[in-house]
C-alpha cells in the first residue's frame, strides 16, 4: 500500500514552481523598468537646452523706436506740465527741433502721433491745436502794420503761456514787436482789468507807453531794454510785486508806487542807490554783476526790509564784499540769502544755514 507524502514535503514541492514563476516574473519586469527610465533620462537631458533658449530670449533687447524715444526725451524737459495748448505747441516744436539736432529727418505729420501719445491726446486733437495756432500766428504776421493787425493780435493772445505766463510765447513776442505801433490801443484792449501780468517770455520792451492801462495789476513780470523809460509803470498804483529784467538803474520813478513791497531786479551801482527811495520795500531780490560793488547796500535805509536775496556775481571774496556782508548780517531784522553756486558765500566766516541752492544768514 502506497503511503501519502508528508505535509512538509508537499509544501516544499508546491513552493518550488511558485518560486521559479516568481523569479521569471521578476526577471521579466526588470527590462520594463529600465526601458521606462530611458525616456526620462532623455527628457532631463533636453531641459538645460530649453532653459538656455528661454534665458536668451529674455535677455534679448527689444527694438527701440527712435521717434518714440525722442518724444519721451522731450517730455523730460516739460516737468510733467498739463497738456495746455501752449504746452502742446511747444512740445511739437521741441520734438522737431530735437530731431534736427540729432540728425533725424521727420516732418510734422510723422511727429504728430508720437507727440500725441506722450501728451495723452488724440492725434486729431493735437493737430487741431497746432494748426489753429499756426493759422492765427500767420494772420497776425500778415496783418503787421495794416488795419486788421490789432484784431489779429487779440485773437492770437487767447491762450495762456507755459509756467503761468499771460500769453503763449509766439503771441507774447508778437505783442512786443507791435507795441511801438499799437501800444496805447493794445494796452487798453489787452491789459485793462488784469490783476496778474507775466510777460517775460515776450522779450525786451523798448517802450512801455500804454502800460498805464494796467491799473488793476498787482503782480507784474516784465523784460525791458536798458534804456527803457519806466515812467508809465508809476501809474500802476495797486502794484505790489514787480519782477523786472534788463534794467540796471532809473528805478527812482517806481518809488511813487504806494503798495510796492516786493522787487526783483538787476542793478548797477547807480541802481542800488536808486533803491534808497523805496520806503515800504519788504522783499528785495537783487542781481548785480561781479564787477559791481555791493557796498552801496549799506546806505539803503530801508526800515521795512526784512528779506534780502543777493546774487552778486561769480566774484572772489574780497575785503569790501566780506565787510559789506558782515555789516548786513548785524542788522538782525533782516534775513540775508546768498546764492550758493557763486562760491564765495561759503567762504564767509559768519554762521549760516545751507538750503537748496542758497546760503541763509540771520534766518529766523
Amino acid at each position: 500500500m502506497a503511503t501519502k507524502p508528508s505535509t512538509g514535503k508537499k509544501t516544499a514541492a508546491a513552493k518550488k514552481p511558485a518560486t521559479k514563476k516568481a523569479t521569471k516574473q521578476t526577471a521579466a519586469k526588470k527590462p520594463t523598468a529600465k526601458a521606462a527610465k530611458k525616456p526620462a533620462a532623455k527628457k532631463t537631458a533636453k531641459k538645460p537646452a530649453a532653459e538656455k533658449a528661454a534665458k536668451k530670449a529674455a535677455t534679448k533687447r527689444p527694438k527701440v523706436d527712435p521717434l518714440r524715444e525722442l518724444a519721451w526725451d522731450v517730455d523730460c524737459a516739460f516737468d510733467a506740465e498739463d497738456a495746455t495748448p501752449a504746452v502742446q505747441i511747444e512740445f511739437v516744436e521741441g520734438f522737431l527741433e530735437t530731431a534736427r539736432d540729432r540728425g533725424i529727418v521727420v516732418d510734422f505729420d510723422a511727429a504728430l502721433p508720437y507727440c500725441a501719445e506722450v501728451l495723452g491726446l488724440e492725434p486729431s486733437e493735437l493737430r487741431a491745436t497746432c494748426e489753429g495756432h499756426a493759422s492765427k500766428l500767420a494772420a497776425a504776421r500778415g496783418a503787421a502794420g495794416q488795419a486788421g493787425e490789432l484784431d489779429a493780435l487779440l485773437a492770437l493772445c487767447g491762450d495762456e503761456g507755459r509756467h503761468g505766463e499771460s500769453f503763449e510765447e509766439h503771441a507774447a513776442r508778437a505783442v512786443r514787436e507791435a507795441w511801438p505801433r499799437l501800444g496805447l490801443e493794445l494796452g487798453r484792449r489787452l491789459l485793462a482789468g488784469r490783476q496778474d501780468l507775466r510777460l517775460r517770455n515776450a522779450g525786451p520792451f523798448a517802450t512801455l507807453a500804454g502800460f498805464e492801462a494796467a491799473r488793476d495789476v498787482r503782480w507784474l513780470e516784465l523784460e525791458v531794454t536798458p534804456d527803457c523809460d519806466l515812467t508809465p509803470l508809476a501809474s500802476l498804483t495797486r502794484l505790489a510785486t514787480l519782477r523786472l529784467v534788463g534794467k540796471l538803474d532809473g528805478f527812482a520813478v517806481l518809488a511813487r508806487l504806494p503798495k510796492l513791497t516786493t522787487l526783483h531786479t538787476q542793478a548797477n551801482a547807480t541802481g542800488i542807490a536808486d533803491l534808497a527811495s523805496f520806503p515800504i520795500l519788504r522783499v528785495l531780490d537783487l542781481v548785480v554783476a561781479a564787477d559791481v560793488s555791493i557796498a552801496g547796500l549799506l546806505d539803503l535805509d530801508l526800515k521795512q526790509l526784512n528779506f534780502l536775496t543777493l546774487q552778486a556775481g561769480m566774484r572772489s571774496l574780497d575785503e569790501v564784499t566780506a565787510a559789506t556782508i558782515a555789516a548786513l548780517a548785524k542788522r538782525k531784522s533782516r534775513w540775508l540769502r546768498l546764492a550758493e553756486h557763486e562760491g564765495w558765500p561759503l567762504q564767509l566766516t559768519l554762521p549760516y544755514r545751507r538750503t537748496p541752492g542758497y546760503v541763509d544768514i540771520n534766518y529766523r
